[in-house]
């Protein structure tokens, strides 16, 4: 039987999204979060060539994989269905950075690392793992092409929908959990031209990662 793998990267919708697929799926849904390609720790960035070797099997009975690992971790097999949802990135860093300053750390080193370093959004954005979030630490060296769907976040209700169909089970688009909360710290930042054009320089490979491939733009 196929196999949904769903690519959670972080702040572009993906705990909303395995809520909704959880539920869908009841027993056959695994969260797959102990790889996060964010974490300095995982085994992605330990030994990258054994984590993305696509030889490992997820449990089994489980039909859906949802959680952050990179895509190349699984053995797919032919009619798979691989999901990830992007967000615009500058967008997207901005959003984690606001995240990471309300939660407490909690064990990943690059997170109690922004945070004991009293980080800026401009000096966070600049560490490699997230500078190249979508284009090395996520997706780095795995073919794109090979994803039935890269949604885009601005379209996250549609290309709910559309997931929903190929899947063949019912998914709530409504459903919104772990949203970083309002905050007037984030909104000088994101009515600032200036410091989005250099969130924007500093990120452009996942920008013109984003821009590439991307749906409903």
């Amino acid at each position: 039987m196929s196999r949904l793998y769903s690519v959670h990267v972080a702040k572009a919708g993906g705990t909303s999204l395995a809520t909704a697929l959880a539920a869908a799926y009841g027993e056959a849904f695994h969260g797959q979060y102990d790889d996060g390609p964010a974490n300095p720790v995982s085994r992605r960035n330990l030994d990258p060539a054994t984590a993305v070797a696509g030889r490992i099997e997820p449990p089994e009975g489980k039909l859906c994989i949802h959680g952050h690992y990179h895509p190349g971790r699984y053995a797919l097999a032919p009619g798979d269905y691989l999901f990830t949802m992007l967000r615009p990135p500058v967008e997207n860093m901005i959003s984690i950075y606001f995240f990471w300053k309300r939660c407490p750390g909690h064990g990943n080193p690059l997170h109690d690392y922004v945070l004991d370093a009293g980080l800026d959004v401009l000096a966070m954005a600049r560490l490699p793992l997230l500078r190249t979030l979508y284009s090395r630490s996520y997706f780095g060296g795995f073919p794109m092409e090979r994803f039935d769907q890269i949604a885009d976040h601005r379209n996250r209700v549609a290309a709910i929908g559309r997931l929903s169909a190929a899947i063949g089970r019912p998914l709530d688009a409504q459903i919104r959990v772990n949203e970083t909360p309002p905050d007037p710290d984030r909104a000088a930042v994101e009515a600032d031209p200036r410091l989005l054009a250099r969130l924007r320089d500093i990120l452009i490979d996942d920008v013109r990662f984003f821009e590439r491939y991307a749906e409903g733009r």
